[in-house]
């Protein structure tokens, strides 16, 4: 089977072999894009590491966005593994943009780091950043890399990655039914009216749920 994969959509290392060609069509073909390459030196042969992607078209439609990024990672399923960071903006019709990707060797501080650098630049600079509110899952080491890159930006957690989690422990319609009531709640007294609520049913829920910050916590967009 793998010889027969490989007869048809040939050899990976041939194929990273050819990551700067592609790099090359990517910048002949959308002109003013970023395209970056790292790879590192072991024992005198060039290995890949990460190669990260914002295509022109996309950079210049994010002005006309709402000031809104979503951040996350993913598991590619492929030979050699990796993972992919992704940034997604939202336009004003509430359909989502491709800002930027990147694929790195593993998710964490450094790569995460690595990737905002980059979309920092793409987007228009630190000054601009900190008015973008940044919604994400909690991946390992992303919410330090923004706390050191834009201090001043707007974080937020997905509920429906922040649900996904909690029933796991917190299972029940009941629970769920709350839960979201909650964050959708658009004023203080209602979320602390939905907090009281879910604290009467199950107490271990209420202070699963008020450990994590208001402010960060309840956001719907994705």
């Amino acid at each position: 089977m793998a010889m027969a994969l490989k007869n048809i959509q040939g050899s990976f290392q041939e194929q990273y072999k050819r990551i700067y060609d592609y790099a090359h069509e990517l910048m002949r073909a959308n002109p003013e894009s970023t395209v970056k390459v790292k790879v590192e030196d072991m024992n005198g042969f060039k290995v890949f590491n990460r190669f990260y992607v914002c295509l022109k078209a996309c950079k210049d439609s994010f002005i006309s966005c709402r000031p809104i990024i979503a951040l996350d990672g993913c598991f590619l399923k492929g030979f050699y593994g990796g993972e992919l960071l992704t940034a997604i903006g939202r336009d004003p019709n509430d359909q989502m943009l491709p800002l930027a990707y990147a694929v790195v060797e593993v998710e964490c501080k450094d790569s995460w780091t690595w990737f905002l650098q980059l979309l920092i630049q793409d987007v228009g600079g630190v000054h601009v950043c900190e008015g973008i509110t940044f919604m994400s899952d909690q991946q390992k080491g992303l919410l330090p890399a923004i706390q050191e890159l834009i201090p001043g930006a707007v974080q937020r957690f997905c509920v429906r990655h922040l649900y996904s989690n909690f029933r796991k422990k917190y299972p029940g319609k009941k629970l769920k039914s709350l839960m979201w009531r909650a964050t959708g709640s658009t004023y203080p007294q209602a979320w602390e009216r939905e907090m009281r609520a879910i604290k009467e049913v199950n107490d271990d829920t209420f202070k699963h749920l008020i450990a994590l910050p208001p402010k960060q916590a309840f956001i719907l967009l994705i």
